[in-house]
């Protein structure tokens, strides 16, 4: 293993060798000392080996890509999540949801890592010894019409009424039931997602909620957990599922990057 130093950085980690100055791919701002692993290769092809660009507290998580060479396909979204949440199972990480090619290092530190070193560091302390954990839901079959129905008289009425009728006859009134339908729908969601924080969030340092984006979303919300309570939470989160099992079906995701409470990063989004 050899040691580059690039200038004005204050401490860089070790590089494989036969790496050399130019262009690079930023996935994040991470700490020094944070940990990548072995092998760990990212975007491109063929696809670079992941490193560190050390300065002051703070350091660019980057690779080497080839100077001519398109990126943005679905294997280069890949590369980038999975070497983001690499990091991120050992040191705090501050994710671009899209990385960013700078021309070699020594335009990282001065165009990203020295004008927002501070911002970046006290970002980093926050959230080290945390993790994101998302939680996903889909409503199973019919399950909210059928709730709607029970619980929005108009609704069922209107419903009713237009039974084998022409709703061109009747648009207003189809018009109307489409709304009510929606409103009560939506109102539902809220509902479902406050159950959720109530139950879960309790063992979350911070929740960020978000709208579904499926039509048969029931709940999206995104939970920063601290390392020692991720066994309550995610017994919480057993807990709801069982109890929603015949409405709603959940998925946990995680332990991720904090892409929820990391904030944006200069140049990544």
């Amino acid at each position: 293993m050899s040691t580059a130093r690039w200038p004005g950085a204050a401490a860089s980690a070790s590089q494989p060798s036969g790496f050399r100055p130019g262009p690079l791919y930023v996935y994040g701002i991470t700490i020094p000392g944070a940990g990548v692993r072995s092998g760990l290769h990212g975007t491109g092809h063929p696809a670079g080996p992941v490193t560190l660009l050390g300065h002051g507290a703070v350091a660019a998580i980057i690779s080497p890509v080839r100077a001519d060479e398109p990126l943005g396909t679905p294997a280069d979204a890949r590369a980038h999540a999975n070497v983001l949440a690499a990091v991120a199972e050992s040191a705090p990480v501050l994710p671009m949801r899209f990385g960013a090619v700078v021309q070699d290092g020594d335009a990282i530190v001065a165009e990203l890592l020295g004008p927002h070193h501070d911002t970046f560091a006290a970002s980093l302390a926050r959230l080290d010894g945390h993790h994101q954990f998302t939680i996903k839901g889909k409503y199973i079959g019919d399950i909210p019409l059928r709730e709607v129905l029970a619980a929005e008289p108009e609704v069922m009425r209107l419903r009713e009424l237009l039974r084998g009728r022409d709703i061109n006859v009747y648009s207003q009134e189809s018009i109307r039931l489409g709304e009510l339908v929606a409103r009560a729908l939506e109102r539902k969601r809220m509902a479902d997602l406050q159950t959720l924080v109530d139950a879960i969030g309790a063992s979350a340092a911070a929740v960020a909620p978000r709208t579904p984006s499926a039509a048969e979303g029931a709940v999206d919300a995104a939970f920063l957990v601290r390392r020692p309570e991720r066994p309550v939470f995610e017994q919480a989160a057993e807990e709801l599922a069982r109890c929603w099992r015949n409405r709603i079906r959940l998925r946990l995701l995680g332990p991720l990057p904090a892409y929820d409470f990391a904030g944006p990063v200069p140049g990544g989004g």
